[in-house]
């Protein structure tokens, strides 16, 4: 998975507030600091004089508060390093409990009496376009196996043992063919859409407990770039000797 571009937005903060700085440390005049960071001069002594930025301004019309919302983005990020990314209900589920059990500045764990509605589907928009550090990705199934066993180490012996083998036959490149079974599980979602902190470089993958019904499809190329035709592989209980050509062994 790459790592997405900051939105012009949040690079256009960034370079108000390192300006601000280079002035309050007095590194460079006012003029300089709008001049070097390319900021614009009324939104610049705007700042300075107090006004707040537009995502802060709008606080009080949010359901929760940009201190709520960082500690939000806290959870996710670290379910992110982890590897078990939050679904849009999960995400959901915590901005109801975040709300309702902590105060919005201190995020001190509170009693709150009065009851609250429920925050609908449409506030994940919302809220992931005040935070362009996160992003939604489509997570493909892997069988549990398939997790547990595989890591850069033990796919670099295989390559260095398969070269090997190639090098003590000199075994010419059209003599080399790869088969590959794979297919899918018959009544099973493939994709699974979740939310992620997309400024962390990690492979996420969602694993299935290995029980469905599979329909195998077997596939051979060669390393020369031909191809056999695949084998498709379906469940049955009885063989029909009529599907079998009469001249095969």
């Amino acid at each position: 998975m790459t790592r997405p571009k900051k939105s012009k937005t949040t690079e256009k903060e960034v370079k108000l507030q390192a300006a601000i700085t280079a002035y309050r440390t007095k590194e460079k005049t006012a003029s300089q600091a709008i001049r070097d960071f390319g900021v614009p001069r009324q939104t610049f002594y705007d700042r300075l004089n107090g006004k707040l930025a537009r995502h802060l301004a709008h606080e009080k019309d949010q359901l929760l508060s940009h201190i709520q919302e960082r500690e939000l983005v806290r959870w996710i990020t670290e379910l992110t390093r982890m590897g078990y990314s939050p679904r849009h209900a999960t995400v959901l589920e915590m901005a109801h409990i975040i709300r309702k059990k902590c105060h919005p500045v201190t995020l001190e764990p509170t009693i709150n009496a009065l009851s609250m509605e429920s925050i609908g589907d449409q506030w994940i928009q919302r809220f992931m376009r005040r935070r362009p550090e996160l992003t939604i990705v489509h997570l493909r199934s892997m069988d549990m196996g398939r997790v547990k066993d595989t890591s850069p180490e033990r796919l670099a012996k295989w390559f260095t043992d398969l070269k090997s083998v190639i090098d003590e036959f000199n075994i010419s490149i059209e003599n080399v063919y790869n088969i590959d079974e794979s297919g899918f599980a018959i009544g099973t979602i493939e994709r699974l859409v979740t939310i992620i902190n997309s400024e962390i470089r990690t492979r996420l993958q969602r694993a299935n407990p290995g029980r469905q019904e599979w329909v195998t499809s077997v596939e051979c190329i060669c390393a020369d770039g031909t191809a056999l035709p695949p084998l498709i592989i379906f469940k049955a209980e009885n063989l029909s000797h009529d599907w079998i050509p009469a001249d095969t062994p």
